[in-house]
């Protein structure tokens, strides 16, 4: 999954060759609107102080846009890292302040480099993982969202037919996928319902008349599951070799073709004695 392409927000990646998106203005239309949110400050990269709650990892970063509708920036103290060293901000962090002190409450990444926000990492007052967004293609349109309750995983949304709705949802019980709900005729309701028991399926529900409820289950879904994963992991190499059948006459042809030219002590090719010649038989005369 992309998560773990989140990583290379947080170290040094690839310098980007191409160009960066529009992002040089704070102001931009992806900016927050929301007028309680601090001043973003003059533009890095043109010899001017920072703005109030600003600050970043080198004199001439050229800020990242910060999208305050995803992330809110009021009382917030901004961050921004350039993890490639190519002049442009690709990790924004926001930081809140409550009576116990500073705490982490934001993430923003360009995970791809080109000045655009791919990823969003909500944090909750103790400091754990809340939220996830993720724009895994790269359309610039949030693909991906994953929650958590306690610092574990409860729930992901996905969106495979890139129709900007989620239509897949798994659900998590301690950390381990116990079903996907899936939405194959794209009405935002779910009507496919797969259990799962460990790793591997168990059974698949199916919501026929459009009630949200399960109205035919497939309960040899599992053996099936399992035949197609037997497959995969290359069940065919586990079949007995079968039995080859070499004429002797053949074999020993093979074996004077291979010893012709080792040396002194090559064997000479076993020559065949002639077949006795059956005396022929004379024609009936009576």
């Amino acid at each position: 999954m992309l998560v773990s392409a989140l990583a290379l927000t947080f170290a040094a990646g690839c310098k980007n060759k191409g160009n960066k998106g529009e992002t040089e203005d704070p102001d931009g239309a992806s900016a927050s609107t929301d007028d309680a949110s601090p001043d973003p400050g003059t533009r890095a990269g043109e010899g001017e102080p920072d703005g109030p709650g600003r600050s970043r990892n080198a004199k001439d970063l050229k800020y990242l846009t910060v999208d305050g509708d995803r992330c809110d920036r009021s009382n917030k103290r901004e961050h921004q890292v350039d993890v490639n060293q190519d002049g442009y901000a690709d990790l924004v962090t926001l930081y809140a302040t409550d009576a116990g002190g500073e705490k982490l409450a934001c993430k923003q990444a360009d995970l791809n480099f080109d000045g655009r926000l791919d990823a969003f990492i909500h944090y909750a007052p103790s400091g754990e993982v809340s939220r996830e967004q993720y724009d895994t293609d790269f359309d610039g349109r949030i693909d991906m969202g994953r929650y958590y309750e306690m610092g574990k995983l409860t729930r992901d949304e996905l969106d495979l037919n890139q129709d900007g709705f989620a239509d897949s949802w798994r659900i998590y019980d301690d950390g381990r996928l116990v079903r996907v709900e899936t939405d194959r005729d794209a009405d935002g309701r779910a009507d496919m319902f797969t259990y799962y028991v460990g790793k591997q399926i168990d059974r698949i529900g199916y919501d026929v008349n459009g009630d949200g409820k399960v109205d035919t289950w497939d309960h040899d879904a599992a053996r099936r599951a399992r035949l197609a994963q037997a497959k995969r992991k290359g069940a065919e190499d586990q079949k007995p070799e079968e039995e080859v059948y070499v004429d002797e006459d053949e074999a020993e042809a093979e074996d004077a073709k291979g010893s012709k030219g080792k040396g002194k002590g090559a064997q000479k090719p076993k020559q065949q004695k002639p077949k006795p010649k059956e005396p022929k038989q004379q024609a009936p005369t009576g």
